[in-house]
């Protein structure tokens, strides 16, 4: 950093340093010192030694630091006790209580509720600034892989699998991971070998699809030569 010779604002002695600063060493530490002054509690009219931001004495603090624990506790609804039952935000099955906070029954429920609010939160922004046509016409154009059967697909909303029957099933597939989880004992061995055929299914379908449109293409190329 390049050091001038410049002139204290509150002193006028002159100095050495850099663009940001502004003070000579005795004013800069005096400065430092006189940030903590008496102040009066915006609360209960005490007067406290604290910061430039401090509005509050320490036992008003406590207070409203308890009456903001009690809001939250509020908000997150009734309390209940550790190793009682209830039923998981997301997905609505049953898990146990391992904390107070809890909404979900497991770690990709909680990761799923997040991304859902974190959408609902961008749609608004998106509409005002016109952020959702121009991310709409650049999923069209960008091709995705539906993670249930593996077609091949493009969507104007932000979506990994590509109907509803693939939302259903893999939504199942979801729920029945979450049981085992917990230690439940689901047949999950039916539903995955659904998805296998499926998958089958329409891998043969894109098979036939390719082939009819070479076909097509070779006729058209065939015709005007």
């Amino acid at each position: 950093m390049n050091r001038t010779e410049k002139a204290c604002i509150k002193c006028g002695k002159s100095f050495h340093g850099g663009s940001d600063k502004f003070y000579c060493d005795d004013c800069a530490k005096a400065l430092k010192s006189n940030v903590m002054r008496t102040r009066t509690c915006k609360l209960c009219g005490v007067e406290f030694l604290g910061g430039p931001r401090a509005s509050y004495c320490q036992e008003c603090r406590k207070i409203r630091q308890k009456e903001a624990s009690a809001r939250a506790r509020k908000r997150g609804g009734a309390a209940r006790p550790i190793g009682s039952v209830d039923k998981c935000k997301w997905c609505g099955a049953e898990y146990i209580v391992n904390s107070g906070r809890q909404k979900y029954c497991s770690d990709e429920c909680q990761r799923e509720a997040v991304l859902e609010w974190q959408r609902k939160h961008k749609e608004g922004y998106n509409k005002i600034s016109g952020q959702d046509i121009k991310k709409a016409q650049r999923r069209k154009e960008k091709k995705k892989i539906c993670v249930y059967c593996g077609r091949v697909f493009s969507s104007p909303t932000p979506t990994n699998l590509c109907s509803e029957y693939c939302r259903k099933k893999n939504k199942q597939i979801k729920e029945y991971q979450a049981e085992i989880k917990r230690g439940k004992n689901v047949n999950i061995g039916k539903l995955l070998n659904e998805q296998k055929e499926y998958q089958l299914k329409v891998e043969i379908n894109e098979i036939k699809n390719n082939i009819k449109f070479k076909s097509a293409t070779n006729l058209k190329t065939d015709q005007k030569e």
